[in-house]
């Protein structure tokens, strides 16, 4: 470590530890961290002069690194080690590297951005770090959706990929996505294994980027990558097309400033399908999201430009793909012609039933879907006779994983409830614009039929049973919120409800207690609890499941309810199911939400 710099003003006068004043001297002094002084010094500056909020910043961007999990990084953009920042991407560019030469995979890492404010730059020294040791870097230089770098990994024969993407957090926010030679986000020892050897390259000098090997960097050229995959892309959908053609179906689309056009436009071209586009939306706006206040598509007002261009122009269906375009969030006209806003549980139930409708059935096909999904998927499966596995932790690296583990099967369909979905065997991962295929073509099957997909949902209830699913995010920032999470989840170990929302709990399963079912990703641990609940409500029996688990991407405990009913033969019998199902899982769900606000509520001093 340098020697202090008298210049730099204590830990007191800046309200940081010691240990923080440390690390911050260090960025202020070595040249690897030189780029980011002038930012970092004007934080410095802001802070000596009281700024509450510059002090803030320091002590939590200066607290320990930035966590490696889910496959990567991903936070706020700035100086410091608990940041993301160029140095941040090179010392995670570094681990990787000695990653896939411990594993012997083939040192070739395809690498691909969003519209960020910082993707494109930290691409490139991410391609530059990479090159430095000898690696063969393939860069898609455009703006390009995660599932196309997925593909790009397999179809190139890659040992590795990178996304430089924060998904659908907050502007300020961006990360960095590793993929393995699968094409799927690391998992199991691959990630260990990735993780200790990033933890082991920010313990050492970093090496300085060498510009005298920019040649192993090859830009792909662009018609190519992109031609490949959206030829997979179409051909994962399953209707008749001269039905969809003939039945004068539109759509209108928006990326929400990220790159989900560049896939979904191509995806729906042979369908005959008039797609109108939120323009504004199309627009990168610079990273900075300013006609949403957030990018997320499981959000409704996410939609809310494309609600009024959908409006003005009578349009049935809107859809939306994230900033890096891996989800995909709804809004359909009902039967009052009012849209209203499709979870992704509910399209995941239509996208299964247009596909096992229409498309071929393989002997070898099989659905993936995880535990806190709805479970109508697993029944809808079962009753047409395809296996599926439906006890997959959340993120679709445990997709892949089984598809690593069974390459002889093909994938029908695979979901899970935040809004991702997939289908075929060559994208490792969630899909945005394959999803808007399998939805758009299942929108205008109905509405060639006179139905809408709602019509859809209501068969689907009749036949196998109302279900309904919600989610609650509690929130917990900065180091006091994952000591928050992490307290919540202890103490539900340590001293598990006996009921939720008046019902008995009758089962519990701790994901991290070890399971023998024979398949490793099926079997890998996860900070998640399961409780199984049971009771009376009016005199009939009551079911629910409740989930509750760290978020592996964002600052917050997820909890999820669950419930189902066996199938209704009457309106009249699907109306009383549905009404005594929801008030199950808001009666449970607002139990546990209450519940765990309280444990943590000492924790983050409320």
């Amino acid at each position: 470590m340098s020697e202090p710099d008298s210049s730099i003003p204590s830990p007191a006068a800046l309200g940081v530890s010691v240990q923080a004043h440390a690390e911050i001297v260090r960025w202020l002094t070595e040249a690897t961290y030189a780029e980011l002084g002038p930012g970092l010094r004007a934080l410095v500056g802001r802070a000596v002069e009281g700024d509450a909020e510059a002090r803030a910043e320091l002590a939590d961007a200066f607290v320990g690194p930035l966590p490696i999990g889910t496959g990567g990084r991903r936070g706020a953009v700035g100086p410091g080690p608990n940041r993301v920042n160029a140095v941040v991407m090179r010392e995670t560019a570094q681990g990787l590297v000695a990653a896939m030469r411990a594993e012997g995979v083939p040192m070739r890492v395809a690498i691909a951005f969003d519209t960020r404010r910082d993707s494109q730059e930290f691409g490139h020294v991410v391609a530059r770090q990479l090159a430095t040791n000898d690696v063969e870097v393939l860069l898609i230089d455009a703006a390009r959706p995660t599932p196309q770098l997925s593909f790009t990994v397999r179809a190139r024969a890659c040992g590795a990929g990178i996304v430089i993407s924060a998904s659908h957090n907050p502007p300020g926010d961006n990360g960095i996505k590793i993929y393995g030679p699968d094409g799927a986000q690391v998992l199991g020892a691959r990630d260990r294994a990735l993780m200790d050897a990033i933890g082991r390259a920010m313990a050492a000098p970093l090496p300085a980027i060498d510009e005298s090997k920019a040649d192993r960097i090859t830009r792909l050229p662009l018609p190519e990558v992109d031609e490949a995959y959206h030829a997979f892309v179409r051909a994962q959908g399953v209707a008749p097309l001269d039905r969809l053609r003939r039945s004068g179906f539109s759509v209108v689309f928006t990326p929400l400033h990220g790159v989900g056009h560049t896939a979904v436009v191509p995806a729906l071209a042979d369908t005959g399908v008039t797609v109108h586009l939120v323009d504004r939306q199309c627009d990168p706006d610079g990273g900075n999201f300013s006609t949403v206040e957030s990018a997320n598509p499981e959000a409704p007002a996410s939609m809310d430009l494309g609600r009024v261009l959908a409006d003005e122009r009578g349009v049935p269906l809107v859809i939306a793909t994230d900033p890096d375009a891996d989800r995909l969030g709804a809004l359909a006209r009902n039967r009052d012609g009012q849209l209203e806003f499709v979870d992704g549980n509910r399209m995941a139930v239509i996208m299964l039933d247009h596909v096992l409708r229409h498309a071929p059935r393989p002997s070898n096909g099989f659905i993936l879907t995880t535990i806190v999904t709805t479970r109508l998927v697993s029944t809808m499966a079962r009753a047409a006779g395809i296996e599926v596995i439906d006890d997959l932790l959340v993120g679709f690296k445990h997709h892949a994983g089984m598809m690593a583990e069974r390459p002889q099967d093909t994938v029908i369909f695979g979901c899970e409830e935040s809004h991702g979905f997939m289908r075929g065997d060559h994208v490792h991962d969630k899909d945005g614009a394959v999803a808007a295929r399998l939805l758009v073509e299942a929108a205008a099957m109905a509405h060639a039929d006179g139905q809408t997909v709602f019509d859809v949902l209501e068969r689907v209830w009749r036949e196998h049973g109302y279900h309904r699913e919600r989610t609650e995010n509690l929130y917990a920032y900065g180091a006091a919120g994952r000591e928050a999470i992490a307290g919540l989840m202890a103490e539900l170990r340590q001293r598990p409800p006996s009921s939720l929302g008046g019902l008995s709990v009758v089962g519990v399963e701790d994901r991290l207690v070890p399971r023998h079912t024979g398949s490793p990703t099926r079997d890998l641990p996860g900070n998640v609890l399961m409780y199984e609940l049971e009771g009376e409500l009016d005199g009939r029996r009551a079911r629910c499941r409740l989930t509750v688990r760290p978020s592996g991407t964002e600052p917050k405990a997820k909890v999820y309810a669950l419930a189902g009913s066996d199938g209704e033969p009457s309106a009249d019998a699907l109306a009383a199911a549905s009404e005594r199902i929801d008030r199950i899982v808001d009666t449970v769900l607002a139990d546990a939400r209450a519940r765990a606000e309280a444990i943590m509520a000492p924790m983050l001093g409320t």
